[in-house]
């Protein structure tokens, strides 16, 4: 290589290093610059990330103090939206009206009639079972309670704005009732503040001030209403109430009766010729009904028949290894008091209504005692056959109201506190001991001891009917009328409580020529246990006085009501369906956790 090439050599090596220290450098720049960006962008995704936490904490803060259930409109009624949190304060009252109803079927007549009575089982979720609208659809109890919800907000929002239009104000008493309403809470809620209490029993976003709103919306309704309906009750003398009566006296009137009902079983057709031309007929008939026959023959064939011969023949007809015939050993098991017109062609047939009630040409009642028949129900599901005791009459029995705490015998005893034998189907029945009963009887009396030693210290010694109730929400064992201070209105002496019940409330029985008067107490005892009884009063009227005035005023109520609802279009609820889904999601939610269902 001669000296020429080898400069030319080292000249190109040279650039070429150079060209690779500036490719380098060059590439040193992208490189940092792109690390550069992976930071920047990075710092952005965890900011983003931060971001996202926070709002994913601060919604979930904001849904556990119910902010949203506060926000968020579920319902729009005549224009005005209305929250989630305030449509689950009604969707929870319509469950409660249900759910008491049903517990107060059960205490009073026993288990299972709560559920046969209102259609409502409490042992059940309301997703879980099914009720028929108003249209004879057949839809879910949680759907049943929304519309229902719906519905009375509706009605409550209105007449409120007419309440106040009207100038009505809430009075003394139903403030105090509010304030009393909230009150109670306290002795419930625990380590809860008022709204942590309302939040547990309504769902989250309840608030103190929200249900006392509610509260107050709903007395101030029912001051208007009872305005309206003093008014319209104004419009009516004794004279017009007389005269609706004799119009119609069997729409008003009552009657007693026994009766005994025979399952029917099976269906036959009967075909026969009638008539001069020998038309062909068929008709139904049931074998269920020449048992009926052949019972009546049997009753009516003893000399001096009478009531007992009647329940003689019920029992002959009774498995005496059955639970039935000790049901049906007892007096009442068979008779049926104050029963009006309606009822019975509601419940069996018009056919048997008019047989009860019917007249001669004159208008009197033909119907006597021991005069018997029978008839198919409607449905064509039993032979109800029928025993007169009297004629139909007015029900003079003026209504009363009572407080009541129950101390319950146990549903079972066992050990010492058993009394073991056996019943009339030979199964083992254990009875309430004496000592037991003692035990309960005892503690009643206490409650009784208490309540005079606090009127005697605090109230004068004049009555406090608020002070019994407050008792009666803490200490009764009577689940249905706890929530109202063990109260139980308009009682009609008409067997619907245990005779000893209704023999206390009307001085009968053991207080014969005993008067009642309000703030008398005392003690009883029933097959549920011992009731410590408050009297409250009875009512101005005596019962068919009252229904006459009711019907006449409900009348008068229903076209003001009516045209109340023309002013308001079909569209003027505005109903948002995936909202309204969330209130009862959390509303069965709640109502499953309270009531471990």
């Amino acid at each position: 290589m001669d000296k020429n090439e080898k400069e030319a050599l080292d000249a190109y090596r040279q650039e070429r290093k150079e060209r690779i220290a500036k490719q380098a450098k060059q590439n040193a720049k992208k490189s940092n610059a792109h690390n550069g960006a992976k930071a920047v962008f990075g710092r952005i995704a965890k900011c983003l990330v931060a971001v996202v936490v926070v709002l994913a904490i601060l919604a979930g803060t904001l849904n556990f103090f119910g902010v949203p259930q506060r926000i968020i409109k579920a319902v729009e009624i005549d224009g005005k939206a209305y929250s989630m949190s305030e449509l689950a304060v009604y969707y929870m009252q319509m469950y409660q009206n249900v759910y008491q109803t049903a517990a107060t079927y059960e205490s009073n007549y026993g288990e299972g009639t709560g559920k046969m009575l209102t259609g409502y089982d409490m042992n059940l979720s309301p997703a879980a079972q099914t009720t028929k609208d108003e249209d004879g659809n057949e839809i879910s109890w949680d759907e049943q309670f929304l519309n229902q919800a719906i519905e009375y907000m509706a009605k409550v929002k209105r007449y409120y704005k007419a309440a106040v239009d009207a100038g009505i104000e809430m009075s003394e008493k139903a403030q105090d009732e509010i304030d009393k309403a909230l009150e109670s809470l306290s002795g419930n809620r625990g380590n809860y503040s008022v709204s942590g209490y309302l939040t547990l029993y309504f769902g989250k976003g309840v608030t103190e001030k929200l249900y006392r709103q509610v509260l107050t919306e709903q007395q101030m309704v029912a001051l208007y209403q009872e305005a309206k309906q003093d008014e319209l009750k104004g419009n009516y003398s004794k004279d017009d109430v007389t005269a609706e009566y004799n119009k119609d006296k069997s729409a008003y009137d009552v009657v007693s009766f026994r009766w005994y009902t025979i399952d029917i079983k099976s269906k036959a057709e009967v075909t026969s010729t009638v008539g001069e031309d020998e038309s062909v007929v068929t008709t139904s008939t049931f074998a269920e009904e020449k048992e009926a026959v052949a019972f009546i023959e049997k009753v009516k064939s003893t000399k001096n028949y009478n009531e007992d011969t009647f329940k003689q023949a019920v029992l002959d007809r009774t498995d005496k290894e059955s639970t039935d015939y000790d049901t049906y050993s007892q007096d009442t098991a068979t008779l049926m008091q104050k029963i009006d017109k309606e009822t019975i062609k509601a419940n069996v047939s018009e056919d048997a209504a008019k047989w009860l009630f019917e007249t001669d040409a004159n208008g009197n009642y033909i119907r006597q005692p021991g005069d018997m028949n029978y008839y198919v129900s409607t449905d064509e599901k039993d032979v109800y056959i029928f025993y007169a005791t009297g004629i139909p009459y007015q029900d003079e029995t003026v209504p009363a109201s009572v407080r009541h705490i129950l101390v319950q015998f146990p549903e079972t005893t066992t050990g010492k506190e058993a009394v073991s034998g056996e019943d009339v189907t030979g199964e083992a029945d254990t009875k309430v001991s004496d000592k037991v009963k003692a035990e309960c009887k005892s503690e009643a009396e206490s409650i009784l001891a208490d309540y005079d030693k606090y009127i005697k210290e605090n109230a004068s010694g004049k009555a406090d009917e608020d002070y019994f109730g407050e008792l009666a929400s803490k200490l009764t064992d009577d689940k249905g009328s706890a929530g109202v201070g063990g109260l139980i209105e308009n009682l009609e002496n008409n067997g619907a409580y245990v005779p000893a019940f209704e023999d206390w409330v009307f001085s009968e029985g053991d207080f014969t020529g005993e008067e009642r008067t309000p703030g008398s107490t005392g003690i009883i005892e029933t097959e549920y246990g011992y009731h410590v009884m408050y009297y409250v009063g009875g009512n101005e009227n005596p019962v068919w006085y009252d229904t006459i005035l009711d019907t006449l005023i409900s009348k008068d109520w229903e076209e003001e009501q009516t045209e109340f609802e023309k002013q308001f279009g079909e569209d003027a609820i505005v109903r948002k369906s995936m909202i309204e889904g969330w209130v009862k999601k959390n509303s069965i939610k709640t109502i499953e956790r309270n009531y471990g269902l």
